[in-house]
């Protein structure tokens, strides 16, 4: 491991050292060497800084979004124990930079699904204050669970990639969160609600399992395969969990909820995210088998989310009153304990 570790941080670290050298060398008038240096470092800054902006710019299993006065959150990394499992992806054959995509990929899918588990324990408190049903709460907290078992095995597939010990540091602004008055264009209690799940739950859940599908399918790597498999059938129930809470925010909070629905679903279109330009020095097909869908199929797949979101959802603005059906995430318990026996995870 120690080994490792010290590639990851050789990789990480080479570039501002040729870069910072070669201005040695150029101030002691050795221009070819000084030059070479620092054309080497620059490029390897760049293509490592251009590798973790476009990933952590895509929808790569993206799932439920921890929101604090409006921005989405995630923890701080940092090195160390606590948040990964034993999962082991195949390296062989794999470059140095190859490597360092992958684990700002997994990197990016950690620190988002590590993210998860305090936004579904903030949708059980929200529900607990609104007087939801117990079986809401109960799928809350299996949900929250999920997510701690995706994010262990995220922050393991990252640590593998990098070679650096990576783990979730704090989250400040969680703690540092205070009761604010909403604004008057938030409307009540149920409108957030219905807001809130209709895009975090019902879309962002259903294209996060659409997402993941489609990537176990393409993937090579059978700890990859089985890893995204396993979070599509998750985030399934999660998106499930979502019009179900948006069922119970119509059926409780009457007009103003249902004028909520009409205008997020009018909203819904600026959801779409632009396609960012190609990772330099590796493919699509590369991509794609190491679990990372080309920006073209993420595109497809958002916009075949949005409209079944869409028509599922105007469905209920044209009833006059949509009645709560018995909560389909409540067999979570069940489904999520076989899940955990076919992906054993260990902390």
């Amino acid at each position: 491991m120690e080994i490792v570790v010290m590639i990851g941080l050789i990789i990480l670290i080479m570039g501002p050292v040729f870069f910072v050298m070669g201005i040695v060398y150029l101030k002691k008038g050795d221009k070819v060497a000084g030059s070479v240096m620092s054309i080497v470092g620059a490029t390897t800054m760049g293509l490592v800084f251009w590798a973790y902006n476009a990933i952590s710019h895509t929808n790569f299993s993206k799932g439920r979004v921890l929101r604090l006065k409006g921005r989405a959150r995630v923890a701080r990394r940092t090195l160390g124990e606590g948040w990964a499992d034993e999962a082991s992806p195949q390296l062989e054959g794999l470059t140095p930079y190859q490597r360092t995509v992958l684990g700002e990929a997994w990197m990016y899918s950690a620190g988002m699904e590590h993210a998860s588990i305090p936004a579904f324990a903030k949708l059980s408190l929200k529900l607990s204050a609104l007087g939801a049903p117990s079986e809401l709460l109960e799928a809350c907290h299996l949900a929250a669970l999920d997510e701690v078992r995706h994010a262990r095995r995220c922050f393991a597939l990252a640590r593998a990639y990098s070679g650096l010990p990576w783990s979730a540091g704090a989250i400040p602004a969680l703690g540092q969160e205070r009761p604010s008055r909403p604004s008057t264009e938030d409307g009540d209690d149920w409108s957030r609600l219905v807001r809130g799940s209709l895009l975090d739950g019902c879309l962002g859940e259903g294209l996060a399992a659409s997402v993941a599908a489609e990537a176990s399918r393409r993937a090579s790597d059978p700890v990859v395969r089985e890893t995204l498999a396993v979070i599509a059938e998750d985030e399934e129930r999660h998106a499930e969990l979502g019009w179900d809470v948006l069922a119970f925010a119509l059926e409780r909070g009457g007009s103003k909820a249902r004028q909520a629905l009409r205008q997020a679903l009018d909203a819904l279109d600026a959801q779409r995210t632009p396609a960012l330009p190609r990772i330099p020095g590796v493919d699509e097909d590369f991509l794609a088998r190491n679990g990372l869908l080309p920006q073209a199929e993420l595109g497809r797949l958002m916009e075949e989310c949005l409209q079944r979101t869409r028509a599922r959802a105007a469905e209920w603005t044209q009833r006059p009153r949509v009645m709560m059906p018995p909560c389909s995430s409540s067999a979570n318990s069940s489904t999520s304990a076989s899940a955990e026996k076919a992906w054993p995870y260990s902390a």
